[in-house]
């Protein structure tokens, strides 16, 4: 048989089970994961290796170490994963389509936009889609969202540039969102008050950003502490444990026990909505797309 031929035999199945042992690092685990008995998973894979005309991995006698990617592995790994994404959205659009309007809407979301923006978005689109459920996700790593976009997990999430995946995916630009720096009352004002102060920050981008230009001033702080969570950030500042530079919607302005000052000398963060360019918008996900263009737009306003 010809090697065009032996191609045409390729089906989604094999390169599941073939993607699978990679991300598990075991037959036992694609086994579990896929619902398989071990021997059809090394069915599938021996049927692949037939079909590309070259082993995909290396198995290790007794399976005490995972089996690694040939040459020939990485290559239709590669091309594997953004075909089993593409079956997976093309499974979520017949199943929004099979629904309908009154259907559902899977979206993502990350802390601060989760907290602020994403409750009035939520209002304005059950007024106007009363019918719709609407599945939140929220990460503290947008990657995993973008990776869910990209897989068809999610109809769209919310993010912030820059957009560091090389995937699949449409933009749509929503609001900036200034950094600010939040200290105790009577505290720092200003990042030249930072030396030998410690600055608590949300994210690594954030320490980079801060770092830089604290560098290029010659400020020298005492430190920095990362932390995921918006809230424990504020209230260690409001305990004098330290300084934090973060973005404006990460902060409960209300607070009584910080003062918050605007940071113009840094860049504002990017707030963007994601979906994946090769799936269909139907009219639902449209619905809430352009009602998160609205709010942030009157947000960006006031």
């Amino acid at each position: 048989m010809r090697n065009a031929d032996r191609w045409e035999a390729l089906e989604v199945r094999h390169l599941r089970a073939f993607a699978t042992v990679v991300a598990e690092g075991s037959f036992a685990g694609a086994a579990r994961e896929l619902g398989y008995t071990q021997s059809a998973v090394s069915q599938q894979l021996l049927a692949l290796e037939r079909i590309v005309g070259a082993p995909v991995l290396v198995r290790h006698p007794g399976g005490r170490r995972p089996p690694e990617l040939t040459e020939t592995g990485r290559v239709v790994l590669a091309h594997a994963e953004p075909l089993l994404a593409r079956v997976k959205a093309a499974q979520s659009d017949v199943a929004s389509l099979v629904l309908g309007e009154a259907g559902r809407i899977a979206v993502g979301t990350f802390q601060s936009f989760g907290a602020r923006i994403l409750p009035p978005v939520l209002a304005r689109f059950r007024a106007a889609r009363p019918g719709v459920e609407v599945a939140i996700r929220a990460a503290t790593d947008v990657g995993e969202l973008h990776r869910a976009v990209e897989a068809g997990e999610l109809d769209m999430c919310f993010t912030v540039l820059p957009v560091k995946d090389d995937g699949p995916f449409e933009l749509r630009e929503l609001m900036t969102d200034p950094y600010v720096l939040v200290a105790p009352a009577g505290g720092a004002r200003a990042l030249d008050d930072l030396d030998d102060t410690r600055v608590l920050v949300s994210c690594d981008y954030e320490r980079q950003l801060v770092e830089a230009r604290l560098l290029a001033d010659g400020i020298a702080p005492s430190g920095y502490s990362r932390f995921d969570d918006n809230g424990l950030i504020q209230a260690l500042a409001a305990a004098g444990e330290g300084v934090a530079v973060v973005p404006r919607l990460t902060v409960d302005l209300d607070d009584p026990r910080v003062e918050v000052h605007d940071l113009p000398g840094l860049p504002p963060r990017q707030l963007v909505a994601m979906w994946h360019r090769d799936r269909r918008l139907g009219a639902t996900t449209r619905a809430f797309l352009d009602a998160a263009v609205a709010i942030c737009g009157g947000w960006r306003a006031g």
